[in-house]
């Protein structure tokens, strides 16, 4: 076996581990349910906004680590942090121990970029397309199961919402025992230099329709999750192959049109099919995202310092986002939603004016240079 797909296996299977967390398809329902004694407000206000922020906080400086430490502790971390999240969330109950968890969650999705950078360290330059459509796909595997195995679990009365929560523990503890066996890198970006790469962006997670009490509320959740999941990565998969085949402002487009729909029209299906499309077409776009700029930059490039400056202005924009829309007007869910989805039509319309743009004067070049 050739020893890039020996230690791309070995990374896919951590990452599969790392993302089978089926309590996360009825979080916000475990959260408020009988287990803690929290309204809807705090939730939104005092608990997920800590999440938001510390991630933010805490990625700059993970950044800077992952390099220095060379990526496997890192990943270890990474584990470890998780263990940390769904312990305290299965043996605490106060509103203060539910804070500590948002920290700890957001040094657990902050250390996600060790992961992410991790293969492209060990591996030629020519595989990058195939490694970053492999590490997403392995992720989305595991959320895959999560969705299923949550439904079912969930439909059939086998669990309740706070038994997921041991299937999520012993995932995470796996994937820290698996962690260890990933081969150390020798070099890093900035000490030790040598060139590696990193170019895909974290997702972040998006919270469905406002939470209601019971069971019957939620009970597709799993196998809609494992649906999206199976979308995108069928559409990870297929990103390096179709490179030109959907352009960003078309997606955009879509996406902010399927995000007005699911919040506009009163129908849980339709809210469900706007999910779903929003899921799909991010693993896609960050997908060919990732492998495209992998190629195409040189050998000397700070491939890992573009990865970290992007996901820290992604969550940048996401926390101006929560302390505005959420802290600071407190829009209802609806509200936040509608606004979101205006994003992105703008977004479209200001890709495809650059796009214009740039035809327009790519084709007077051409006349001039005619003449």
């Amino acid at each position: 076996m050739h020893s890039w797909i020996k230690i791309t296996l070995i990374l896919c299977l951590f990452g599969t581990l790392r993302e089978i967390r089926p309590s996360e398809p009825f979080v916000t329902d475990f959260l408020l349910g009988k287990w803690r004694n929290i309204t809807e407000s705090q939730l939104n206000r005092d608990v997920y906004p800590v999440g938001t922020y510390s991630y933010l906080g805490l990625l700059v400086i993970v950044f800077l680590i992952t390099d220095f430490l060379r990526f496997k502790p890192v990943i270890i971390l990474s584990g470890i942090s998780g263990i940390a999240v769904y312990a305290v969330l299965l043996w605490t109950t106060s509103l203060e121990w539910l804070q500590v968890s948002q920290v700890l969650y957001g040094i657990y999705m902050a250390t996600e970029v060790a992961y992410l950078t991790y293969i492209y360290a060990k591996v030629d330059s020519s595989k990058y397309p195939k490694v970053s459509s492999y590490t997403r796909m392995a992720a989305l595997t595991g959320r895959f199961l999560s969705g299923v195995s949550s439904q079912l679990l969930i439909h059939f009365n086998i669990m309740d919402l706070r038994d997921l929560n041991y299937i999520t523990l012993t995932a995470q503890i796996l994937a820290t025992f698996w962690a260890f066996w990933l081969p150390p890198v020798p070099y890093g970006i900035y000490f030790h230099r040598r060139s590696i790469a990193s170019t895909t962006q974290s997702d972040i997670p998006i919270e469905k329709q406002p939470p209601q009490n019971g069971y019957d509320a939620v009970l597709y959740n799993g196998a809609v999750e494992a649906l999206q999941t199976a979308f995108g990565a069928a559409g990870a998969f297929l990103a390096p192959y179709w490179t030109y085949a959907v352009l960003p402002a078309p997606i955009a487009a879509v996406q902010g049109v399927a995000m007005f729909l699911a919040t506009y029209v009163n129908d849980i299906s339709t809210s469900y099919t706007g999910y779903i499309v929003m899921g799909m077409l991010f693993h896609y776009t960050i997908t060919l995202a990732s492998a495209k700029i992998a190629s195409q930059l040189s050998d000397e490039s700070c491939f890992g310092l573009i990865f970290g400056i992007n996901t820290v202005i992604g969550t940048g924009l996401q926390s101006i986002l929560t302390l505005v829309l959420i802290q600071t007007l407190d829009l209802p869910i609806q509200a936040q939603y509608y606004f979101i989805s205006g994003f992105f039509l703008l977004l479209a319309s200001l890709w495809l004016l650059g796009c214009t743009i740039y035809f327009f004067k790519q084709k007077h070049s051409i006349n001039l240079n005619q003449y």
